[in-house]
């Protein structure tokens, strides 16, 4: 049977069956992860044995990620994240700078940047402390030289864009140097404008600051953990807090002319790596609730508080302090751990396998996932591409994630119908 035939018996299903409705999302958002490229020696970024410094090497059974104690120097690694993040919905990855030369700039440049599964997906800096005010202009001409202007750095309003960390904690007037000494730096290099973005979100509004806000692009609030305040278990009484409190940054940044973008997270447990923070479960409530339902919580509220659609998530793949979303081999549920429950504080935790992922997709995309042309709305282009993947490339290949939108393994007709929703056919 040739495609032509295929199509139009396909596009009759869709019309058999225009209402199934799978994902909840209102409309498309433009969704950013904070990703870590420092997995990239032969320990996973802490102490021997690989591992060792994350809550879930602890756990009983010993649960670990989907690639295992990956390096990122692996460009088959870097590719897999890319192909879950297009699944996921995932518009651009911040990525951890620790300065030119470190291990980490040699992954995003050399593995990230022109790895051929990165597709659409653009890439930012995240500055770290280790960027101060006394190299702030030789980074900044680095960047200039080998970031801002490669194919595939993330821009706004034609500027690039530059996250920084923590900028709630510098003061006042190190604040105002930081930003002019990367401002001028980019100005003096033929660069131009930035776009900055500050991490300066703690608590209440009463700590926001028109002198301090004025000085970036936008806002954002990183540490979702620290911001909402929870212990084991967040209810709807913190997340509601929290969007209270969120809203009102909104609007007060609003108010002088700048953005602010929500940030979410799945969970925190640092206990891998240092003590002293009670860890925050990935579920609502109690133990009874669904792994996820804290994740699904903060999206449904961020929604309403995202400038331009843009929402950022907490994190791709920060596994010390297990906040991560990139998929962990399928386990059961278990609250055991090697050290008489020191690591779990009694929480339970799971093999979670792509959850996290169908969860952000699901709450953030409409026409992504299935809008292959980027024309706004789904219609005979977009079966064809998937009537490629199905009849020629894909019938069963991790690679085919893109057009797995079941993630059965395979690029069959429950693939059709996931995109029921989204079709137009105009």
């Amino acid at each position: 049977m040739n495609k032509l035939k295929w199509i139009f018996i396909l596009a009759g299903v869709f019309f058999i069956f225009p209402a199934l409705a799978f994902a909840v999302a209102d409309k498309d958002y433009f969704v950013g992860a904070y990703y870590y490229p420092w997995y990239n020696s032969n320990n996973f970024h802490g102490d021997l044995p690989l591992g060792s410094s994350t809550l879930i090497y602890y756990l009983n059974p010993q649960q670990t990620p989907e690639l295992g104690w990956y390096n990122q120097w692996n460009p088959a690694v870097i590719s897999q994240h890319y192909k879950w993040a297009r699944y996921a919905g995932i518009n651009f990855f911040v990525t951890s700078y620790w300065g030119a030369g470190s291990d980490e700039d040699g992954v995003i440049q050399n593995r990230m940047f022109d790895n051929s599964d990165r597709g659409d997906i653009k890439l930012a800096v995240f500055l770290e402390p280790v960027i101060t005010l006394s190299n702030i202009a030789a980074e900044t001409n680095y960047l200039c030289d080998n970031y801002f202007n490669r194919l595939g750095y993330f821009r706004i309003d034609d500027k690039p864009v530059v996250f920084i960390y923590v900028t709630r904690a510098m003061t006042d007037a190190n604040l105002i140097t930081y930003i002019n000494g990367l401002r001028n730096a980019a100005i003096a290099k033929g660069v131009g404008e930035v776009y900055i973005v500050g991490d300066e979100v703690w608590g209440s509004s009463s700590a926001f600051k028109n002198s301090r806000v004025s000085q970036m692009d936008a806002i954002t609030n990183y540490d979702v953990y620290g911001n909402l305040n929870a212990g084991h278990f967040a209810t709807d009484s913190n997340l509601n807090t929290w969007q209270t409190n969120c809203t009102s940054w909104r609007t007060k940044a609003n108010g002088i002319g700048k953005e602010f973008i929500p940030c979410v997270s799945p969970g925190f447990n640092d206990r891998g790596v240092r003590s002293g923070h009670t860890p925050t479960s990935r579920k609502l409530y109690n133990e009874t609730y669904a792994f996820g339902t804290l994740l699904s919580g903060m999206l449904d509220r961020a929604k309403s508080l995202a400038d331009g659609n843009m929402i950022m998530v907490t994190s791709w793949n920060e596994w010390h302090e297990d906040t991560q979303i990139e998929p962990v081999t399928p386990a059961a549920p278990t609250n055991q751990d090697s050290n008489s429950g020191y690591y779990t504080d009694g929480l339970y935790y799971n093999g979670y396998g792509m959850l996290y992922l169908g969860i952000l997709r699901d709450k953030t995309t409409l026409l992504a996932l299935c809008d292959y042309d980027d024309d706004g709305q789904v219609s005979f282009n977009d079966l064809a591409f998937l009537l490629d993947y199905w009849l020629e490339t894909c019938t069963s290949d991790v690679n085919c994630i893109e057009a797995d939108l079941t993630t059965n393994g395979t690029v069959n007709f429950a693939d059709f119908a996931r995109c029921a929703q989204d079709w137009t056919g105009h």
